[in-house]
């Protein structure tokens, strides 16, 4: 149950119509960040592009939730040894606090840095869980239908393993 954040749900009514969380990570560097990590054991992918393609298209996955296909990441209950997703960004504090409460190891990307937040009690959560940033990837530019609004995307890695954040850069 999150404590941080209340539960808030996005929704595919008329807003989705102005602002749309379906921005599917491109194949080619959704493998690319699953494989740098190499995760085991039980790796969950809680915002599954419905089809093919995308995070979910990598056999290193053993579970998924879409709300879309009538599978809630919020009504996952289970403990996920990896959680690797590009996460929505709309309810995106709800999503790592209930993340951080069912996983050891998170990955998000492709997302801004604002991902980490602003707010004292965003940067404060995760320590409050137990979890350490441990590495930054720097995405190369994404191609469309990746938003080309100009920022840098980033992989964000956190782990409840402690130690040094890890810059890696990716760009040509």
């Amino acid at each position: 149950m999150n404590t941080y954040y209340k539960r808030k749900r996005h929704s595919d009514g008329e807003r989705l119509n102005k602002y749309s969380d379906l921005h599917w990570t491109p194949t080619d560097i959704a493998h690319r960040i699953v494989e740098h990590f190499s995760p085991s054991g039980l790796v969950l992918e809680p915002a599954a592009a419905p089809g093919e393609g995308g995070y979910i298209s990598h056999p290193a996955f053993t579970d998924w939730c879409e709300v879309r296909s009538g599978r809630d990441f919020f009504d996952w209950e289970e403990h996920a040894d990896w959680i690797i997703t590009n996460p929505p960004f709309s309810i995106l504090a709800q999503f790592t606090e209930h993340a951080m409460r069912h996983s050891d190891n998170i990955v998000f990307g492709p997302v801004k840095m604002d991902a980490l937040g602003s707010g004292r009690k965003r940067w404060q959560m995760p320590t409050d869980l137990g979890f350490h940033l441990r590495e930054v990837i720097i995405l190369p530019k994404l191609p469309p239908p990746m938003p080309q609004t100009g920022f840098q995307y980033f992989a964000l890695h956190w782990s409840k393993e402690p130690g040094d954040t890890r810059w890696t850069d990716w760009r040509p």
